[in-house]
């Protein structure tokens, strides 16, 4: 919760490096591997090969990624009614442009006015356990690297997020954090 906060408060233009994709998804794999074995939860990795280079600010990009699996994992805790849950995350090319990120899971779902406030700041379907800054930061960083979010989700049966973003850095990139500068 304090990371998150940091990061919402902490105003800077994103870093960006060419970092392989190969090594950023490693890391957030094996930063939420832990996670997902210390709760029984089956996570499905695929990662297709040769995916190259990729600019990105690194941190904010894993950190985004990892939230949206760490939320994943949370919906899949909430739910009682199944006996087994899995996370899988899935990375493959969307076209010579753009990547995507597949997180999904078959936890708790959400409902319509769920999945319409999630990236609203503060808004948390967690009660006390959530802060409503993830979301809504892993959105915004996303769509600072100039991608886009997909969620397509059903009460009982679980979520998935397609997230997108290009190879390429976009020309217009943003300053995170700081709601005075932020117009859009």
């Amino acid at each position: 919760m304090v990371l998150e906060i940091l990061y919402y408060a902490k105003s800077r233009e994103l870093q960006y490096e060419t970092i392989a994709v190969a090594e950023m998804t490693g890391n957030v794999v094996t930063t939420l591997t832990p996670l997902a074995q210390k709760h029984g939860i089956e996570f499905l990795v695929s990662i297709a090969p040769d995916l190259g280079t990729i600019e990105v600010d690194p941190q904010w990009m894993e950190a985004a990624l990892i939230n949206f699996l760490e939320n994943a994992v949370d919906a899949c805790l909430f739910d009682r009614d199944k006996k087994d849950h899995q996370v899988s995350f899935t990375v493959e090319k969307k076209s010579t442009t753009d990547i995507c990120f597949r997180i999904q899971d078959n936890g708790i779902g959400m409902d319509a006015e769920t999945r319409n406030k999630m990236f609203t700041l503060f808004f948390t379907s967690k009660g006390s356990q959530g802060t409503g800054l993830g979301l809504f930061i892993a959105h915004r960083v996303i769509k600072y690297h100039g991608g886009t979010v997909h969620v397509e989700s059903t009460p009982g049966d679980g979520s998935q997020f397609t997230i997108c973003i290009p190879f390429k850095k976009p020309e217009n990139a943003r300053i995170l954090g700081n709601p005075g500068k932020d117009k859009g």
